[in-house]
């Protein structure tokens, strides 16, 4: 979310809910709007469990407080003795997200000077209203989907363009390129497509999808490929049948990399190469062996990049 978006929300839920606490004639009705801004998080889901965490959180809090409260009376140290048992609990049940607040709303019995049921029911209502506001107003969230299926585009298009250049450096081209800069601005905005992926599937509180993380995370992982390829591209120092060959290949992944290519007929042909590398003559000195080795090299990695491709594919399935 924008910061203009969330001071929106923010301002929204926290009025709803100190305008509901009002309707239902609650004391300290203002407390319900600072458990709205507490609650008010990036996603449905994470705001959906906050607001369950912190409920269960308050009844244990209440629960607590009132035998404490009832031996020792409502002093100070009262307080810190309702301290000592809650924090402990809190944390050992994974609730220490609503340690604060409930332990705000404790300190009404104090300034009451009662446990009665009646102010048990009135900060209960303050702490369900206020997550109830933060989960209405959260109910709208921006959508990154549109913009998620340009980014894919993009980072599709950055694959096919690297893969295109160490396809000409292989066939002995020498062509202008920016790979290493290219390299760092497409993990970036890897990075924080992937986020907002998340994000829009934190924001599917039913029939959640996972297509666009599952599918960046793949990409990712090719990506890491790429580095190793640029790496050993480093190391081909002659121009040889094979790394022509290799370069055709390169050419052929570039220009069918698309989502919806399974990469069965690029592995096929792959296995093919295999065997006419294994049939080629013999290195006849050291640097032909080195440059055979790297070209086996690169070969074994376009491989793993299609067959990442294709694992996607038959996971999907």
């Amino acid at each position: 979310m924008s910061i203009r978006e969330r001071t929106i929300k923010m301002v929204l839920a926290t009025l709803l809910s100190i305008f509901a606490a009002q309707v239902f004639q609650l004391e300290h009705a203002l407390a319900a709007g600072i458990i709205a801004i507490l609650s008010l998080l990036d996603t449905k889901r994470a705001s959906f469990i906050t607001a369950v965490k912190r409920t269960a959180s308050t009844v244990a809090a209440f629960l607590i407080a009132t035998i404490v409260f009832y031996i020792m009376g409502f002093t100070v140290w009262a307080f810190g003795v309702y301290l000592a048992v809650y924090v402990p609990v809190a944390y050992k049940f994974d609730l220490q997200i609503g340690i604060a607040p409930a332990s705000v709303l404790v300190t009404h019995f104090m300034g009451a000077n009662s446990i009665a049921l009646v102010w048990q029911i009135n900060g209960m209502g303050l702490m369900l209203l206020g997550a109830a506001g933060a989960l209405i107003i959260n109910l709208w969230m921006p959508s990154y989907l549109s913009e998620l299926e340009e980014s894919k585009e993009q980072i599709d298009d950055k694959l096919r363009y690297i893969l295109k250049v160490i396809s000409f450096k292989l066939a002995g081209e020498n062509p202008s390129d920016r790979l290493k800069e290219l390299l760092y601005d497409l993990e970036n905005q890897l990075v924080d497509s992937k986020q907002k992926a998340l994000n829009e599937y934190d924001n599917q509180l039913f029939n959640k999808e996972d297509y666009i993380v599952r599918y960046l995370e793949m990409r990712q992982i090719q990506i890491n490929i790429l580095k190793r390829m640029l790496y050993s591209l480093q190391n081909i120092t002659l121009e040889t049948s094979q790394a022509h060959t290799l370069a055709e290949l390169y050419k052929e992944t570039a220009e069918q990399l698309n989502e919806k290519n399974t990469g069965l007929a690029l592995l096929e042909k792959i296995s093919l190469l295999y065997r006419e590398f294994r049939k080629s003559d013999l290195p006849k000195n050291r640097d032909e062996f080195e440059n055979r080795a790297v070209l086996f090299q690169l070969l074994h990695e376009i491989e793993a990049f299609i067959e990442i491709k294709r694992q996607f594919f038959v996971e999907g399935e």
